[in-house]
């Protein structure tokens, strides 16, 4: 989305005066990867708008993911290379509505509510009266990356991330769940982060308790990483052996007495430069990777790095005594699912959520491709898209197909993003009033406004 990039990138820029990079292709570089990526075979970066999250390759994606590529994969089961894109690199966050809040919330504890609480049944999830609950929200975006590009010493960018207020206005739309990206650099306070360990994690701390005082529940992700000294700037492969599993080992701990989380393992995981021929094995089990991404130029560099497979971080997981509900998502940046269920990780507590990103413009994108994958997960695994969306503006091509389908197979499912951003697509809100976008907004809220809510 190179004009999407752009856009907020320069207003960033302007407001905060951080610094603009030039990539290859002459673009701002304010975050993630842009980079174009052809096939599962490796990365040429010829980029030219503003990389501000997750791409790699024909970016039909959320927040930020710039890159002109073909991606088309050449291999079964390995990753396409569509990057639905995830994090956005840069937020217009204080652009309108109530401002910073980097604290406000009426609590920073992170030990949940008394009566909000979430778990798998079977092939479904229930809440704490074991009455069966379907999530449907948003996903607020900036603790991924505003925490390591070092404009700011505000955690959340300017957004009011940290009030009660901003997830009330949220709920008045019967959202009640969102998904809050996070930084494995700035969690851990490592590898030069401007706003890193007990800074970020209070910060994020208080943003879980302001949804939680609203009555929504949170999916905790791990958005962006990067293995040894590389800042974590872009949306990797896999998850490193290097930082993810001390990650998770920190953040199931932190969380592990609140019922009211669900834990997102790894958020859109693709395999272009890993050494195994099985793609699937490497996901649940771990490989060698040859090359990962800056977030900046070198868009790729080359050198060996050992990833964690889906099966180590459950693992690590439950290591802590967490019991919480674990959010699996599959290859080609989430968007495939075909090998998910003969690789499923196993989980001596049964709680495992099969996830997907689904955005226009990718590999499986029609109901076609959906009937063919996952009747056979769902059968056994509750199903969350943890991404979704459509053109901001309108008029709406996707989602008028893509939410009835979803609801009469039950599924799960958020859109991308609760963040103000002037970009043509995956916007819900104009303002932190929660003033819908013309386009996805009014279809997202008059959608969700059809169902009671549940929490």
């Amino acid at each position: 989305m190179n004009i999407k990039n752009v856009m907020v990138g320069i207003v960033l820029c302007i407001v905060a005066g951080c610094t603009i990079n030039v990539n290859n292709g002459g673009g701002l570089t304010d975050g993630g990867n842009s980079g174009s990526s052809t096939g599962s075979s490796g990365g040429s970066s010829s980029s030219s708008g503003v990389s501000d999250a997750s791409s790699g390759s024909s970016s039909s994606g959320s927040d930020a993911s710039s890159s002109s590529s073909s991606g088309s994969s050449g291999s079964s089961g390995s990753s396409s290379g569509s990057s639905s894109g995830s994090s956005s690199g840069s937020s217009s966050g204080s652009s309108s509505g109530s401002g910073s809040s980097s604290g406000s919330s009426s609590s920073s504890s992170s030990g949940g509510t008394n009566n909000l609480a979430i778990h798998v049944v079977g092939n479904h999830l229930v809440d704490a009266l074991n009455n069966t609950i379907t999530l449907r929200g948003a996903n607020v975006s900036s603790t991924e990356f505003v925490c390591a590009q070092n404009w700011t010493t505000d955690p959340y960018g300017g957004s009011p991330l940290g009030a009660q207020s901003t997830f009330e206005v949220m709920r008045s739309w019967n959202i009640n769940v969102i998904r809050l990206p996070l930084n494995e650099d700035c969690w851990l306070d490592i590898n030069g982060v401007k706003i890193g360990g007990a800074s970020y994690q209070s910060a994020i701390k208080a943003e879980v308790s302001a949804a939680h005082a609203a009555g929504l529940f949170v999916i905790i992700d791990l958005h962006w990483s990067a293995p040894g000294t590389q800042t974590a700037l872009s949306q990797n492969p896999a998850p490193d052996a290097d930082h993810s599993l001390a990650f998770w080992t920190s953040v199931a701990t932190t969380f592990a007495s609140d019922q009211a989380v669900i834990f997102d393992l790894f958020n859109e995981p693709y395999d272009y430069w890993g050494t195994k021929t099985d793609h699937w094995d490497a996901w649940l089990n771990g490989d060698t990777q040859t090359q990962y991404t800056t977030g900046g130029t070198p868009y790729t560099i080359t050198a060996n790095w050992q990833t964690a497979g889906m099966q180590q971080l459950l693992t690590i997981v439950r290591a802590t005594g967490a019991t919480q509900p674990i959010l699996i998502n599959g290859l080609d940046w989430s968007n495939d699912d075909s090998g998910w269920l003969t690789h499923a990780p196993i989980d001596p507590l049964n709680q495992v959520i099969a996830g997907a990103h689904i955005y226009p413009g990718e590999s499986c994108d029609t109901a076609s491709c959906w009937n063919t994958v996952f009747p056979m997960i769902s059968a056994q695994y509750p199903i969350l898209i943890g991404e979704t969306g459509d053109s901001s503006a309108g008029p709406e091509t996707f989602l008028p197909v893509f939410l009835p389908y979803a609801d009469i197979q039950g599924w799960n499912y958020m859109a991308w993003t609760w963040d103000p951003w002037q970009n043509t697509s995956y916007v819900l809100i104009t303002d932190w009033n929660g003033t819908p976008t013309a386009g996805e907004g009014v279809s997202w809220k008059t959608h969700l406004l059809t169902f009671p809510f549940q929490n």
